[in-house]
């Protein structure tokens, strides 16, 4: 530890007396130096030959130390114990010869410690600009997590706000009720479920309503244009009354639109009787001419119809039996509101979600 300490001591009278002799070159340090280039150009060669005069003496020493020895030096530890504590006694043996000799210092004329120190701050620089990359990488990691995490302590928040005033409307209910006589409390309750029903009958109202609107002014047409043969519902958000009077071809492009002749309409009128029939939806015959639009939509409402009281009624089956292979059927299920029956195509159901909300 003593000659450890002295050489670690010798360095640092080194850099001392390197500092105090201003030998760190001012062209090195990038201000302006009476030195001129050709200066400057000589130390540096003087130290890159000194550099390897001074390699080429290690590689000497190095040859003539494996010369003098007969046995090649070992390149790893060896499995003997014996051996392998040999090899760790030489080892300590070099340590201990080495760290008592003076450490070979450059001159202090020489240009090799502003190098070093040169390499060694581009290094670092380096090495802060990866550290910073992956700080601010981290930094946008760490804020999106606080980010959901303070979602998620709102929504936290407002469940628990919620649950205690849920909690205190039913201890106040129960408070109430406890003063009431039997009668009074049959009364009150029979009045609540009164009011729920009315609440429900005109929200069902209302949404039947927004339900008719939609597939009146948007869903229809595009039913009616996947049933001709053309896009699927949702790929064409505009369909017009005169792409569907057109009609589709096999590829499922549209056709140019015709003139309208009476020969034309009747032709239409019978290709949508064929398609959906020539029944209206109050279940009578009408020879009031309709659009695709209307035929489709009619067909819609219809089948939302009979699949809503089929869940209603409650029967086992809930499935409503298909006249055919519907545009309206394929967009129910896909848009995961019905389902096909699992070995029947012909039989469609709307899926039960109490199930999962009960799950």
């Amino acid at each position: 530890m003593a000659a450890q300490s002295g050489a670690l001591e010798r360095v640092r009278q080194y850099a001392n007396h390197v500092e105090k002799t201003d030998a760190l070159p001012e062209d090195v340090r990038g201000s302006d130096s009476d030195i001129s280039q050709a200066a400057h150009e000589a130390r540096l060669s003087k130290t890159i030959t000194g550099l390897q005069a001074r390699l080429q003496e290690q590689r000497t020493a190095i040859e003539e130390l494996r010369a003098s020895s007969a046995n090649p030096a070992p390149m790893g530890p060896s499995p003997d114990p014996a051996v392998r504590l040999h090899q760790l006694q030489v080892i300590t043996t070099a340590y201990e010869t080495l760290t008592t000799t003076d450490p070979i210092l450059p001159p202090e004329d020489s240009s090799l410690p502003a190098l070093l120190a040169i390499r060694d701050t581009q290094n670092l620089i380096a090495e802060t600009k990866i550290s910073i990359t992956t700080i601010q990488q981290k930094l946008v990691q760490a804020k999106k997590h606080l980010e959901q995490e303070e979602a998620d302590l709102r929504d936290a928040r407002l469940i628990t706000s919620a649950l205690e005033k849920r909690i205190e409307r039913l201890r106040t209910v129960k408070a109430n009720r406890s003063q009431q006589s039997p009668n009074q409390a049959a009364k009150e309750r029979l009045q609540e479920q009164q009011k729920r029903k009315k609440t429900y009958e005109a929200e069902t109202t209302k949404l039947i309503r927004a339900f008719n609107a939609f597939t009146d002014e948007h869903l229809a047409a595009m039913l009616a244009a996947e049933e001709l043969g053309g896009p699927v519902v949702g790929e064409i958000m505009a369909v017009e009354d005169d792409l569907l009077k057109a009609g589709f071809n096999q590829q499922g492009k549209a056709k140019k639109p015709k003139s309208g002749s009476s020969k034309d309409d009747q032709r239409r009128q019978r290709r949508i009787d064929e398609i959906w029939g020539h029944i209206d939806e109050t279940g009578d015959e009408s020879n009031t001419p309709r659009s695709e639009k209307d035929a489709a939509g009619a067909e819609m409402r219809a089948l939302t119809e009979d699949l809503l009281n089929a869940a209603v009624d409650g029967t086992a089956s809930a499935y409503v039996e298909l006249q055919r292979d519907s545009a309206a059927a394929r967009f129910l299920v896909r848009a995961k509101v019905a389902q096909f029956h699992p070995r029947d195509a012909r039989k469609l159901r709307l899926i039960d979600f109490r199930k999962e909300l009960a799950a």
